[in-house]
């Protein structure tokens, strides 16, 4: 047992990467359910954009890229498809360092949800686009964000009401129901210079590793809610669900999709630690020779 608990520990690395890959490829082969646990900072996502009114609007900076698409993809397209469900006004836009193809990125999935849905650009939802800046800019979105976009992506005027009747009732952080910052690691400035009163409810969507720093503020109040990583996404896709049943079209989405192979992906890499502890404690006992041969 020794033996082989040794040879297993000592595994060479492109044996390890082949085990990780099968891992992580066995799920999209092979239909595999998990029960999905939803953490309370994700129902708070949830709650608010559930009771948005329709004299508000739900919005958010949605600031990834390709970079981070494998876990802020499915985070901001559970929250627009729900969004484009239940009929809540939707305004996107981007601002800080964001990069230029976010727009596109996040305007992409707006149309698609949009079709599914039967909703209208300029009524259902609005693209803003890009606009550079960082503290100083935040804080003018919250005052007035027609001064900051004064056209949309698409290049109207966000004061042309015929072509956006969405805006005509959107002038300031007071008309959002809720906030959201999506993207790799959103910065914590909103939090201050969006709305300094602190009335505006605020949630981030992020990475998986980068969650913990934002805690403190869940606990405080300052943030209302957070979606983590593909476990956020898969959540919050599994809330609406429950709520709308088969009204629900879950086809395109992906964060159930990714939970499932990111879990496996995990229970392979906790494996392979486990082996390679048994394996240092059996090195003690296997005959030296052996100990000190590579497999």
């Amino acid at each position: 047992m020794n033996r082989l608990l040794f040879r297993l520990a000592n595994l060479s690395r492109h044996k390890i990467y082949l085990i990780l890959f099968i891992g992580a490829a066995l799920p999209f082969l092979i239909q595999i359910k998990l029960p999905i646990y939803t953490w309370r900072e994700t129902r708070s996502v949830f709650d608010l954009v559930e009771s948005c009114p329709h004299d508000k609007v739900v919005a958010i900076s949605s600031e990834w890229i390709a970079d981070s698409q494998g876990e802020n993809w499915p985070q901001y397209e559970a929250v627009v498809s729900h969004c484009m469900l239940k009929g809540v006004k939707l305004l996107v836009f981007a601002s800080s360092d964001a990069d230029p193809l976010a727009p596109e990125m996040s305007e992409f999935i707006n149309e698609r949800q949009a079709a599914l849905y039967g909703r209208r650009y300029g009524v259902d939802w609005v693209q803003l686009g890009l606009a550079k800046g960082g503290p100083p800019t935040m804080a003018q979105i919250g005052r007035s964000i027609k001064s900051v976009y004064a056209i949309d992506f698409h290049g109207n005027s966000t004061r042309d009401y015929e072509k956006l009747p969405l805006m005509r009732d959107v002038n300031s952080c007071s008309d959002f129901h809720l906030f959201m910052s999506i993207k790799y690691q959103p910065v914590t400035d909103w939090l201050l210079w969006l709305d300094p009163t602190g009335k505006t409810p605020i949630a981030f969507g992020c990475a998986g590793i980068a969650t913990t720093g934002y805690y403190p503020y869940l606990a405080s109040g300052q943030m209302k809610g957070m979606l983590a990583g593909v476990r956020g996404a898969a959540e919050y896709e599994k809330l609406v669900q429950d709520k709308y049943k088969d009204q629900y079209r879950m086809a395109d989405l992906r964060g159930n999709k990714l939970l499932v192979p990111l879990a496996f992906g995990h229970l392979v890499v906790i494996m392979l630690i486990t082996l390679g502890n048994l394996g240092a404690k059996a090195r003690a006992k296997v005959p030296t020779p052996l100990a000190e041969t590579q497999p």
